[in-house]
């Protein structure tokens, strides 16, 4: 069963975010705790860290998209 990757609530006044450049690409491993896309928010850029291990299997957002806080991103198994 794939793991889903959604846009992360980066504060607590983050409504949306935008990709600005995936860090890993499909077909790639990933693990815990490792970076997998760089997200702005309004404050800043961050790196966004994956909560679990797997290979990337299906990027849904691309680059320069905002998207809103929750939705799906990208899907690892």
């Amino acid at each position: 069963m794939p793991n889903e990757l959604t846009m992360p609530q980066m504060g607590f006044d983050m409504r949306e975010g935008t990709v600005v450049r995936w860090l890993k690409s499909v077909g790639e491993p990933v693990d815990i705790g490792e970076a997998i896309a760089e997200i702005e928010t309004d404050k800043a850029v961050v790196e966004f860290e994956s909560f679990a291990k797997g290979t990337l299997s299906k990027i849904l957002i691309g680059e320069g998209s905002t998207v809103p806080v929750g939705e799906l991103m990208a899907l690892f198994v």
